[in-house]
């Protein structure tokens, strides 16, 4: 009998990282759990002030481990801190995390005790949380050993500092001595100098060492007898013990302190500039701004060169570099390209620091999200690798760019259906508009030349002549239906192109108004022109149909016998075509509407034809590319008045 898996799947797995040896094998039972139990896995390290001082194969051994991390899935993060498991217990708590994982160090000797395991004190931080604890027999988590590389120039600085120090406050407590000071304040002096060594030497060596010599030049030079570490006073040892531990706490804790403002400078600077990507990343609305902001983020935060491949399809498109100017080392595209195509084909990071060509000079990640791939970027390494704190840093940017532009790519496809929904709702609309409204003249003419090709000879003269009429009155509506469609259509694909010229702006409404030919004999028309010629830049052709459009409207929205009015009028820079009746007007709600594509309003028409609802979007469209303008409004004392304007055009009449 098949049996189904029901135990609940964890929230997701915390393996921590260290540059142990071992660390290897405790990242691979973590991936093993979170497969086991199908969570996320998420690979955090700790960086405290021992990274500074890791030799380079340990860092480099960090490296390896995290590049093993994200090999088997997991997501890196870095956290700044002095508490290593305090730090661990912290980001347990406010992520989704319910397992750790992590090896069992060493114990640390004390002076006096020996220090609780890592282990130990994880629990107590967190006692909620699942824990798998690997034996570790490596090396430990932190090896605070000499840097490998000796900064000679920040020694000599930090000999100068202490030296001079030691002298100045030296020669003040010759100085207490002579005029009477008590040892205390000779104390204090030396104390004062310790805290200067211990906060402004870079090698914490100095602050010790200071707070044993000070002990001793006191002794030797301000206790009875002088220039001897012999004391007559009983009390003296005492003060010299005092003194010893008051001098090694203030050292330990001005170092700490240094170092923990070095992490908190750090921390700060990292939120900074992440809360900055963030910041610009919203503004951004297309891959290329996108892309501007994560190169020139990193490039301020890393001080080295980027390189950006945009993915095109399935393949990566041409690379896009951008310089540090510390960096003078020329791309070499050929022999970077395939740590790029690598990195893009399988959604890992490549290059320097990793095993997968390591030979490159630049550290490729993968801008995706789950399995879409929007590019690769590359940071340039030429022999320096990111430290932990660059590599989270680089991580996190790299997440929010790749989210930025799964954004931008889910707004583009949102716009593209809403644009198809319009497009078909239009498409919808014309198939509606011309089996319902073409249907009706076509149905008209087809009977009529029914009866006058199979009757006509038994009609009389008049209803011969009436039916000619109306076949003629059917055909010119039609005939300026399919004039509009093949308009709005030119328009609409922007192939509308406009042959312009000088022309006077009466003629073409003579012209309009001799197209309309009978349709205007139920109605009276009244002309009002202008004193003077006004000509205007346009396209005949077109602005003869505008002025058709809107005197048929006017005709198909009033009854028999209303009143149509077309004024031309001189308006600054502008010539002013105003076209007014006396109907029933348009209600206001309709008049913001009144212009849209295939909107046909809900007046009932005169002659019982609605139109199909683009001969004024047509009007609209010629217009503005004359760069002009029409607008509605109410007739006075009733009815619909609309206006458009169109530049004016100067013609010298004596040339």
């Amino acid at each position: 009998m098949n049996t189904e898996n029901t135990a609940k799947p964890r929230k997701g797995i915390l393996v921590c990282l260290s540059s142990s040896t071992s660390n290897a094998r405790v990242i691979h039972a973590a991936a093993d759990l979170a497969a086991a139990f199908r969570g996320s896995l998420t690979a955090l390290f700790v960086e405290t002030p021992a990274y500074a001082l890791l030799s380079e194969d340990d860092k480099k051994r960090l490296r390896s481990n995290m590049n093993l991390a994200e090999k088997l899935g997991a997501r890196l993060e870095t956290v700044i801190g002095d508490d290593v498991p305090y730090q661990i217990a912290e980001y347990a708590r406010v992520s989704d995390v319910s397992c750790i994982v992590i090896g069992q160090t060493n114990t640390v000797s004390r002076l006096f005790r020996r220090r609780k395991p890592l282990t130990d004190r994880l629990v107590a931080y967190a006692p909620d949380l699942d824990y798998f604890i690997i034996p570790d027999h490596g090396t430990r988590v932190y090896v605070a050993r000499n840097p490998s590389r000796f900064d000679r120039r920040q020694a000599m600085l930090d000999s100068l500092l202490f030296l001079t120090s030691l002298a100045g406050c030296t020669l003040i407590g010759f100085l207490f001595s002579h005029l009477g000071f008590t040892d205390a304040n000779i104390i204090m002096v030396y104390l004062l100098g310790l805290l200067i060594v211990s906060i402004g030497a870079a090698n914490r060596v100095f602050g010790m060492v200071w707070a044993v010599l000070s002990v001793l030049l006191f002794d030797l030079l301000f206790t009875t007898p002088r220039f001897s570490f012999y004391s007559y006073e009983t009390g003296y040892p005492v003060t010299f013990i005092v003194m010893l531990a008051a001098a090694s706490i203030i050292s330990t804790l001005a170092i700490r302190l240094k170092q923990n403002a070095g992490q908190s400078a750090k921390s700060a600077r990292r939120m900074s500039v992440v809360l900055e990507t963030d910041r610009q990343l919203s503004k951004a609305k297309t891959t290329e701004e996108i892309f501007f902001v994560l190169a020139s983020q990193l490039t301020k935060l890393l001080k080295r060169s980027l390189v950006i491949y945009p993915a095109q399809g399935d393949e990566l498109g041409d690379p896009v570099f951008y310089p540090a100017a510390e960096d003078t080392v020329p791309y070499r595209t050929n022999d970077e390209k395939p740590a790029a195509e690598w990195a893009f084909r399988h959604r890992r990071r490549a290059g320097a620091a990793t095993d997968v060509f390591p030979t490159a000079d630049y550290l490729y990640y993968s801008l995706r999200v789950q399995e879409r791939v929007y590019g690769v970027v590359g940071t340039a390494v030429h022999g320096s690798p990111p430290d932990a704190s660059e590599l989270s840093v680089l991580a996190s940017v790299v997440g929010e760019c790749s989210l930025a532009l799964e954004n931008a790519r889910n707004a583009r496809e949102k716009e593209e259906s809403m644009l198809l929904a319009e497009n078909e709702r239009l498409r919808a609309n014309l198939l509606r508009a011309v089996s319902h409204d073409l249907r009706t003249p076509l149905t008209s003419i087809l009977g009529n030349a029914d009866n006058l090709l199979y009757r006509g000879e038994a009609l009389d003269p008049r209803t011969r002549k009436q039916l000619y009429e109306d076949i003629y009155a059917d055909a010119q509506w039609l005939t300026g239906m399919v004039e509009n469609l093949l308009s709005a259509s030119r328009v609409s694909e922007g192939k509308l192109s406009l042959k312009m010229s000088t022309e006077l702006m009466d003629d073409m409404i003579t012209e309009g108004i001799q197209h309309l030919g009978r349709r205007l004999d139920s109605h009276i028309l009244e002309r009002r022109k202008a004193e003077t010629l006004l000509f205007v830049k346009a396209d005949a052709r077109l602005m003869v149909q505008v002025i058709i459009n809107l005197v048929d409207n006017a005709i198909k929205y009033t009854p028999s016998g209303s009143r149509i009015c077309i004024e031309t009028a001189e308006e600054g820079e502008n010539v002013a075509v105003r076209i007014g009746d006396d109907g029933p007007g348009i209600p206001e709600e309709e008049k913001t509407h009144i212009f849209d594509l295939f909107y046909t309003g809900g007046n009932p028409a005169g002659d019982n034809r609605r139109g199909l609802g683009i001969g004024l979007a047509l009007c609209e469209s010629i217009l503005k590319g004359h760069g002009g303008s029409i607008r509605v409004k109410d007739n006075v004392p009733k009815g619909t008045l609309f206006e458009f304007t169109l530049p004016k055009e100067e013609v010298n009449l004596n040339e």
